[in-house]
């Protein structure tokens, strides 16, 4: 093993071994070692053409290097999140003491510039995900984050205005499963089309689409265009296809670092090669910094990077050039043999039942993470590697990139954007995600119909019931049951928005990773994509129940009625959405969505008269907006005149005389004051 020194006695402890390498030339990454095999994708002339279509950058590259120092971060330990009894039950927010800090990542450091491809491997639990998450500006849910994060020569906290440009693809495909692939993939390249136009194109339309149908065809999956992403309960395409939907998405924001989380999981060897190689290309072609953690690298793949760093248990084993990485771990005495994987290679070493040991070296090799970590630190591959990651940030390379990074961005997006991180303005995120809710609907057709066709039969069901009230005082009961079921069947209704909620959680975290569009302008497209959805809803079943019902027969009435009932399901849907949207677990959020629908039924002035109820629970009463549904629902519907005559005739004495006003007669308006002006004048 040429090259190495290994000083102490032979047969000593590998706790006492020190392991020395010697500076040699192979420690820099010369143009000669970088990978070269971009012409080998079969689309790279397609991503030159590509690369035609973005603005006039005045032959300046969008890049934005990668480099942090003595980065280590911490989590609270999984046994102390496990906190589930009876008293939990009343903590819908799971808001707990903080409990023992776990080190995720131990003082990594690294660098990865523009035109550099980074693999990070590691067995599953040693902090791959964790490095990408904070790499990718991401640190929401780590109780401490220490060290530093430079993106070119801006911090963590510069960078987060540019939260697009620096994105993370995560293990797990996230979508909505209705929607097609097509529609998917258009829906980001909408939102991601640039201000200033590229020459040839003449709308943003034009350049969603060129682009989108490059990405369609860039992993062979055109021919998918029209069929749904699907999940685990909808029919869609196969894993791996949606797996490539998932790479493409991503792919749609044109960011100029991206973190790629096992990405390959679910491909086909073939397909996950390929996959790397586009990856290659794109990062030569564009000069991004692409930084991926993979579990089952081939040989064919591993070959496509530059660097390699190797996890274990959140401690950094290696860091360096990817064709120094094997040689390392051999010198230290671990074999590799001829024809094996080298990333399944470099993460065995610290598997006692994976890892092979050379002659001469079973009683000074390494034996744990803690010993192959000092040997490299002892090493002159750290040094180099550690003072690049440290200079970078502070080299003129980084300083214009930034810079010319920061215009073109700036460009980019649309007037009164600069310091969002979206590119589209307001009003076409609005736009464009209205378009989205209707493709969702119309994906899942069935649903929809099922839904109408259920209101409409509830809406026969109660009529029934219901049916023909009588004007007097007995049809004050049944019409006000029947006002009562109207009021509660749109609420009930609404009640699953809290489970559509969650549903869609996952997918507006990611977009808003993307910087898609801004929460609100979600939030707002799900209000106007419901309006004539519930006006259709409510049309229906009103129609139905008011006529059967018998309520007030009169133009006006119905309308109003039809208005009160419309507010009503607006208001509801509203409320069971931000119920979903403030708890941070289903669990939670059924049972608050569940207890307060309850309060609100019970304390709205049906089921319990408001002089009946308890002092301490009247509060719900005066807060409960489905209060004043059932009190104007209640005041527009009633032939008041025949129900209060009724209720006064049955209050008079059997002596009282009416022989002005006899009982037979029906009341009118101008019959009526005169009436209870009599009625309330006569002694007793």
């Amino acid at each position: 093993m040429a090259g190495i020194n290994h000083t102490g006695d032979t047969g000593s402890t590998a706790a006492s071994s020190t392991t020395v390498i010697e500076p040699s030339q192979s420690d820099k990454l010369t143009d000669t070692d970088k990978p070269t095999m971009t012409a080998e994708w079969h689309l790279s002339s397609e991503m030159r053409r590509l690369e035609q279509l973005e603005p006039d950058t005045d032959d300046k590259p969008r890049s934005l290097g990668v480099s942090w120092n003595n980065l280590t971060v911490k989590g609270i330990n999984s046994g102390a999140t496990f906190n589930e009894n009876v008293l939990s039950q009343f903590n819908p927010f799971h808001k707990s003491a903080k409990g023992d800090l776990k080190t995720i990542i131990d003082g990594s450091h690294g660098c990865v510039k523009p035109g550099e491809m980074l693999l990070v491997i590691g067995r599953p639990g040693s902090g791959c995900t964790t490095l990408l998450n904070v790499l990718a500006n991401n640190r929401l849910g780590y109780e401490e984050v220490t060290g530093d994060v430079n993106f070119g020569n801006m911090t963590s906290k510069d960078a987060q205005v540019y939260g697009g440009q620096i994105v993370m693809n995560t293990e797990e495909e996230v979508f909505f499963p209705t929607l097609s692939v097509q529609n998917t993939i258009d829906f980001a390249t909408r939102m991601k089309s640039p201000r200033h136009l590229p020459a040839g194109i003449q709308t943003q339309e034009q350049y969603a689409q060129e682009y989108k149908k490059f990405l369609l065809e860039s992993v062979g999956i055109s021919h998918t265009a029209t069929t749904k992403v699907g999940d685990a309960f909808i029919r869609g395409v196969s894993g791996g296809e949606r797996k490539r939907v998932s790479i493409l998405e991503c792919l749609t924001t044109r960011a100029s670092v991206y973190c790629w989380d096992n990405s390959t999981r679910g491909l086909d060897a073939s397909t996950a090669l390929e996959y790397v190689k586009a990856i290659r290309a794109m990062t030569d072609i564009l000069g991004l910094s692409t930084i991926v953690t993979l579990y089952q690298a081939g040989n064919g793949i591993y070959d496509q990077f530059d660097k390699v760093l190797v996890l274990d248990e959140g401690r950094q084993l290696y860091y360096g050039p990817r064709q120094d990485a094997v040689p390392f771990m051999e010198d230290l005495g671990f074999v590799c043999v001829d024809g094996s994987n080298k990333g399944d290679y470099l993460t065995g070493v610290t598997v006692p039942t994976e890892r092979k040991i050379a002659p001469g070296y079973e009683n000074k090799f390494p034996r744990t993470n803690d010993d192959i970590a000092a040997a490299y630190d002892q090493s002159q591959t750290k040094a180099y590697m550690l003072e690049e990651a440290q200079s970078y940030s502070q080299s003129e390379e980084a300083r214009v990139n930034t810079m010319a990074f920061q215009d073109l961005v700036a460009k980019e997006k649309n007037k009164g954007l600069r310091d969002s991180p979206v590119s589209a303005n307001f009003f076409k995120q609005v736009q464009f995600a209205v378009m989205r809710q209707y493709q969702l609907l119309w994906g899942d057709k069935s649903t929809m119909v099922i839904k109408q066709v259920a209101t409409l039969v509830q809406a026969l069901i109660g009529g029934s019931l219901f049916y023909a009230a009588p004007n007097n005082n007995l049809g004050l009961f049944i019409k006000g049951g029947a006002i009562f079921f109207s009021t509660l069947y749109h609420a009930l209704l609404a009640l699953g928005e809290v489970t559509d909620s969650f549903t869609g959680r996952p997918v507006l975290a990611k977009h808003r990773s993307f910087a898609l569009y801004h929460p609100a302008a979600f939030v707002i497209a799900q209000v106007v994509a419901d309006l004539p959805i519930l006006m259709f809803q409510v049309g229906h079943f009103s129609i139905v129940l008011y006529w059967m019902v018998g309520l007030r027969a009169s133009a006006a009435a119905f309308f109003t009625f039809l208005l009160i009932s419309y507010v009503n399901a607006l208001t509801m849907t509203q409320y069971f959405r931000a119920v979903g949207a403030a708890f941070p677990t289903f669990d939670a959020a059924t049972k608050v969505s569940g207890l307060t629908f309850v309060a609100l039924f019970m304390y709205m002035g049906y089921m319990i008269a408001k002089p009946e109820m308890h002092p301490w629970f009247v509060w719900i009463f005066w807060i409960n907006p489905m209060v004043g549904i059932l009190q104007a629902s209640h005041f527009t519907s009633f032939w008041f005149a025949d129900i209060i005559y009724s209720m006064f005739i049955h209050m008079l004495p059997a002596n009282r005389p009416t022989k002005s006003f006899p009982v037979t007669s029906k009341p009118t308006s101008e019959t009526m004051f005169p009436w209870l002006l009599h009625l309330l004048c006569h002694d007793n």
